[in-house]
């Protein structure tokens, strides 16, 4: 069904406030020190070992990457992708910023869990309020439909893990924010994503169904 003006222009607010409630949820992840997302993860190790910040390396990065994701399949395209390019890398710098200046660092085990649990909540809502307004992908999560379509495969989950393995062992290999977080976020993060959606976003669509 065809979507008005006001609708498409309210579910853009709505893939806004998600990216950056995201990115202050992977900035919490950050701070906890117990391993972020395998993109972050990978991204912020990748950026410390050249020398760049991480907002201009991931934007450049997406930028590549959404440049293959036009000649391949540009339907996967959308405000919501250009948000989750350009904001995310900068709002986790810029939430780490106030983080790091307000907050206490977790200096104990139970601390550092609390804060990660926290930083899964937020992150993963934040993730399922992109995905549930549904006005684009990232370039990232793109890249598992381009290869599905490029190799006529129907194996998501399969080529998702691979996706996000490979991230994680590059993380690893430069020394980026690997940890059990990263772990939970690539294999266990479904159920959270579930749950905001079905509790909180699905009424939120529904509201914005109405107005519109």
């Amino acid at each position: 069904m065809k979507r008005s003006p006001r609708e498409i222009l309210d579910r853009s607010l709505m893939s806004l406030v998600g990216v950056l409630i995201f990115a202050l949820g992977a900035s919490v992840l950050l701070a906890s020190d117990l391993g972020m997302d395998p993109y972050s993860a990978m991204n912020l190790g990748v950026s410390q070992l050249i020398g760049w910040q991480l907002g201009p390396y991931q934007l450049l990065l997406n930028l590549f990457i959404l440049i293959l994701v036009f000649f391949v399949d540009k339907r996967l395209i959308g405000v919501g992708t250009i948000f989750n390019m350009a904001l995310v890398g900068f709002g986790i710098q810029f939430f780490s910023g106030v983080l790091g200046e307000n907050f206490v660092t977790p200096d104990s085990l139970p601390f550092k869990i609390g804060l990660a649990l926290i930083g899964l909540l937020v992150f993963t809502f934040g993730l399922s309020m992109y995905i549930v307004a549904d006005v684009g992908i990232s370039p990232y999560d793109a890249i598992t439909p381009m290869i599905l379509k490029l190799t006529h495969s129907s194996k998501y989950r399969f080529v998702r893990i691979i996706q996000d393995v490979t991230a994680m062992v590059i993380a690893v290999l430069v020394h980026g924010h690997f940890g059990l977080v990263t772990v939970i976020v690539a294999f266990g993060s479904g159920p959270f994503i579930i749950f905001w959606e079905q509790h909180v976003l699905t009424h939120i669509i529904k509201r914005i169904k109405t107005v519109a």
